[in-house]
């Protein structure tokens, strides 16, 4: 049996590797398209396909104040450019694309992460 889930392993996010929080549970998306089917008055069915953005969502991350983490990505935030990002997941797979930061970066004094959600018009399997 393969495993199915887990850990992830490793981030980087332009450029720099950051520390990922144990035992989280993110959502990632492959680029692609995205069907939405209504039905036809005669019984037949009509689809609307769409191109969708890769990334992850809510992926939260362990941040260094000493490295001037939450900086760093917030600069990125500000730039509002996409740049080179990968996640390696606990059973080797690795995704990778040009993904732009997206929404607020807060980060939390309790636990010392900030959650992050990055997108962009590829993200694949590599």
């Amino acid at each position: 049996m393969t495993v199915r889930g887990g850990d992830i392993i490793q981030v980087m996010l332009f450029g720099r590797e950051f520390d990922t929080v144990p035992e989280s549970n993110v959502t990632y998306r492959l680029s692609g398209r995205s069907n939405e089917s209504k039905p036809t008055g005669n019984g037949g069915m009509h689809t609307i396909q769409r191109l969708k953005l890769g990334g992850f969502d809510s992926l939260p991350l362990s941040v260094d104040s000493s490295r001037g983490d939450v900086e760093f990505l917030q600069g990125k935030a500000d730039a509002g450019e996409p740049g080179p990002c990968s996640m390696t997941l606990i059973n080797g797979e690795a995704y990778a694309g040009n993904l732009a930061l997206q929404g607020e970066i807060d980060p939390n004094t309790g636990d010392g992460q900030v959650e992050i959600t990055a997108l962009g018009s590829k993200f694949e399997l590599i």
